[in-house]
């Protein structure tokens, strides 16, 4: 029952309770002053307790929607900003709205300074239900989530960023520390200059670079795993990956905010179709979210990692999507283990 140009219920829900709950605190504040009547307490909790409601219904279904829409770049940080104030409005209208309902069963209500008191608690709610409007605001409106907008703003072609001819590089850094690393025919001492090695050795890896059609770095899997990141560290990161897996037996890890072999933080894809997110630490492995997916061709994957939150996107679908505490800032990279080849076209990495 969804309009087609309409990606997910979210955008028919979210005035609902910011109506009902805005509503709420003003006829809260109006009724401090009229007659009861016209208007008295229970009444203003009958709506609390309707948008709190619909809020939860809201914050349900904005959950879903997060998982169905590709995201530009500059709207990941928003998207999470708009999540985090959409949870805490969610929570301070629960506990306010059950404080009422006890307040009622007691009957707190019939003194006049204790209804001052109860409006002026709820203030800071609506300061929540205006900040988990603008963000989301600002995810449509400015970003175009979940519009035709995003039809516009693919990802640049290959020529658009870099001409190995005029660039003798193919690891471009910018002013602001983000870098652009598009495979040409001297992607091979980029790597080395580039990256450090963690596990294994650059050597077991025999890094060549293809010359049927577009230029594609190739590295062998060994059997032992090969772990490779680089120089610098990094806070809340987007990185697209440009990777063919179809060769490739084993699984491949998109590895960001390394401290060490066994602290780091992933997304992982194996030959078997299996898409997994996850943290190590000291060695323990724990899994966020598990999902599957299809190897077919050159694959576009995105890892966006933005304080606790954590997205894997495949070909601009959002595959996992699990929270965690923000990690320390770390190493961003690849691990490879198995048998066969890994084809590279371009990798690229944003700071949020």
């Amino acid at each position: 029952m969804i309009p087609e140009w309409l990606p997910n219920i979210h955008p028919l829900l979210v005035h609902f309770p910011i109506a009902l709950l805005a509503g709420a605190v003003v006829a809260n504040f109006v009724s401090l002053f009229i007659q009861e009547k016209w208007w008295d307490e229970t009444k203003s909790t009958i709506l609390y307790v309707a948008g709190t409601l619909f809020a939860g219904v809201t914050y349900y279904s904005g959950t879903l929607a997060a998982d169905s829409v590709f995201l530009p770049t500059e709207a990941q940080s928003v998207l999470s900003e708009h999540a985090d104030w959409a949870e805490y409005l969610l929570w301070f209208f629960v506990i306010y709205t059950l404080l009422r309902i006890a307040f009622h069963w007691f009957d707190l209500f019939e003194k006049k300074s204790f209804k001052v008191i109860a409006f002026i608690t709820v203030l800071p709610g609506l300061l929540m239900v205006f900040e988990t409007a603008e963000y989301g605001g600002k995810m449509v409106y400015g970003y175009g989530a979940g519009t035709d907008q995003l039809l516009q703003q693919e990802e640049p072609a290959p020529s658009e960023v870099t001409d190995s001819t005029t660039v003798p590089s193919s690891f471009i850094t910018k002013d602001n520390g983000d870098w652009t690393w598009e495979v040409n025919s001297n992607s091979v001492s980029d790597l080395i200059t580039n990256f450090h090695w963690v596990e294994g050795t650059l050597q077991a890896l025999k890094p060549t670079i293809t010359s049927s059609g577009n230029p594609l770095l190739q590295l062998q899997a060994s059997g032992q795993a090969n772990l490779f990141v680089t120089h610098q560290s990094y806070q809340n990161i987007q990185v697209d990956y440009y990777l063919n897996l179809d060769d490739l037996d084993g699984e491949i890890e998109l590895i960001h905010h390394l401290q060490d072999a066994s602290n780091y933080d992933f997304v992982s894809l194996n030959s078997d179709g299996v898409i997994r997110q996850g943290r190590i630490q000291n060695g323990e492995t724990t899994i966020f979210e598990e999902g599957t997916y299809e190897t077919d061709g050159l694959l576009f994957l995105r890892v966006v990692a933005d304080e606790t939150h954590f997205r894997g996107y495949i070909n601009r679908e959002m595959k996992v999507h699990g929270h965690g505490d923000a990690p320390e800032s770390g190493a961003v990279g690849i691990k490879l283990v198995g048998s066969g080849s890994l084809l590279i076209s371009k990798i690229e990495m944003t700071k949020l």
